[in-house]
């Protein structure tokens, strides 16, 4: 509305329109925030064809069958395939429909045999495996506003009735890195508790992290605590604190491509 045509309205009319646009304004920048991670929210189980699943399944077998992970990690593997997490993006081509399964070949220690493979329908546009813990995937959507979509892997280990939890936020293109790493290491932890090791009155803590996208993401954090026997519900919000990610090589090896 042009101005002089503001300057005209009465002061009340005048101050009702300067809020409603103030409020659109902030609507629009709240809007934007995303939620990265939240430990309450259910991870549903991946729904895959049969075709899918013995598509990723052979690339797997490969990968074992050539020692992708070297010989000492697979030395004494058996097949405990199965897909940890399936889901859609442009993972390595901007625009490209594609579909990202994060799968684990043998569980064991100190690190489950994990494969991470893309297709582009019947094609394979990357395979990569690693040796981790990780228990689900899901995307992004270019939170750094490059056009490829991003991965977050979720994963954690339990030992002596202790979780550990661990997110890595993963970029296949047009570098393949990290864009960040979060775990007991590099806080905030996004998961621990000791609820196997204390009979009664054990208690969780989560990190409940946002994402404003841009050339330069911005993220926030949340401390999460809550109870024991009810990981969905928390007694106790912190109050939001700055998060700043460091990018790093995936460490990952390629696997097979055929």
């Amino acid at each position: 509305m042009p101005l002089p045509m503001l300057k005209r309205m009465r002061p009340k009319l005048l101050s009702r329109i300067l809020l409603t646009l103030t409020l659109l304004t902030a609507g629009q920048a709240l809007a934007q925030e995303r939620v990265l991670y939240d430990s309450r929210l259910p991870f549903p189980e991946p729904r895959l064809t049969e075709s899918e699943r013995g598509r990723v399944q052979y690339f797997a077998r490969q990968a074992l069958a050539l020692n992708a992970w070297g010989a000492d990690n697979a030395e004494y593997c058996t097949d405990d395939f199965r897909i940890e997490g399936a889901a859609p993006g442009s993972f390595t081509a901007k625009g490209r429909p594609q579909m990202a399964y994060l799968y684990t070949q043998c569980y064991q220690r100190p690190g489950n045999l994990q494969g991470l493979v893309i297709l582009e329908g019947l094609n394979v546009a990357a395979h990569y495996v690693f040796v981790n813990h990780y228990s689900s995937m899901y995307t992004l959507k270019d939170i750094n506003r490059n056009g490829f979509t991003e991965l977050a892997l979720d994963g954690g280990f339990t030992g002596q009735g202790y979780t550990e939890g661990w997110l890595d936020i993963a970029e296949l293109g047009p570098v393949r890195r990290m864009l960040g790493q979060l775990n007991y290491e590099r806080l905030p932890q996004p998961y621990q508790d000791n609820c196997g090791a204390v009979e009664s009155g054990g208690r969780w803590t989560s990190a409940l992290i946002r994402v404003t996208p841009g050339p330069t993401p911005k993220y926030t954090w949340q401390e999460l605590t809550g109870n024991c026997g009810n990981e969905r519900v928390a007694t106790k919000i912190g109050p939001v604190k700055p998060l700043k990610l460091t990018p790093a090589p995936t460490g990952w090896d390629k696997g097979p491509l055929k």
